[in-house]
C-alpha cells in the first residue's frame, strides 16, 4: 500500500473514530500532497519529502509556541507533529547517526568546516531520514576535530 493510499485509509478511519485532531492532520497532509500533484500520482519518496518538510514546518512552530510561553498551541503542534511522525521513516539511533556522519566525511574527503556542505550532501544521499540538525552538530564537531589535530 503506498502512502497515498495509505493517507486515505487512515482519513476513513479518523471519520468512523470522530477523532478530529487526526482528521484535520490527515486531511492536511492530503492536501500537501494535492498540491504537489492533483492525480496524487506521487512516488512515495516524492511524499516523504513532502511530509518532512510540514513536519519541520510543525517543529519550528512548536519552538517558536515554546519560547512565546504559548502552552495551548504548543500541546495543540506536537499532537500534530506525532500524527505527523507516524508516516515518517525511523530516525536512526545516535550511535548510528554518529557512525553515518563518520561515513559521510570520509566519502566526501572533506577535511575542514569550510566543507561541511558536501559532508551533508554525502549523508542525506547514505540517510535520508537522518536528523539533519543532529548531523550538522555532529559533523561540525567532528570537522573542527580533525582541523585542529
Amino acid at each position: 500500500m503506498s502512502l497515498v493510499e495509505k493517507i486515505n485509509e487512515e482519513i476513513k478511519e479518523a471519520i468512523r473514530s470522530r477523532d478530529q485532531v487526526r482528521l484535520s492532520v490527515l486531511r492536511m497532509l492530503k492536501s500537501k500532497i494535492l498540491a504537489a500533484d492533483a492525480r496524487s500520482e506521487l512516488s512515495d519518496q516524492e511524499v516523504l519529502k513532502l511530509f518532512k518538510t510540514y513536519f519541520g514546518n510543525l517543529q519550528e512552530a512548536f519552538e517558536q509556541a515554546q519560547s512565546a510561553n504559548r502552552p495551548e498551541i504548543a500541546d495543540q503542534l506536537k499532537a500534530e507533529m506525532v500524527i505527523v511522525q507516524e508516516f515518517l521513516p525511523k530516525a536512526p539511533s545516535l550511535e548510528e547517526t554518529k557512525r553515518l556522519v563518520i561515513q559521510a566525511i570520509q566519502e566526501s574527503g572533506a577535511k575542514t568546516k569550510k566543507e561541511l556542505g558536501l559532508v551533508m550532501k554525502t549523508l542525506m544521499r547514505l540517510n535520508n531520514s537522518i536528523d539533519g540538525k543532529l548531523a550538522k552538530e555532529m559533523a561540525s564537531e567532528l570537522l573542527v576535530d580533525i582541523d585542529e589535530g
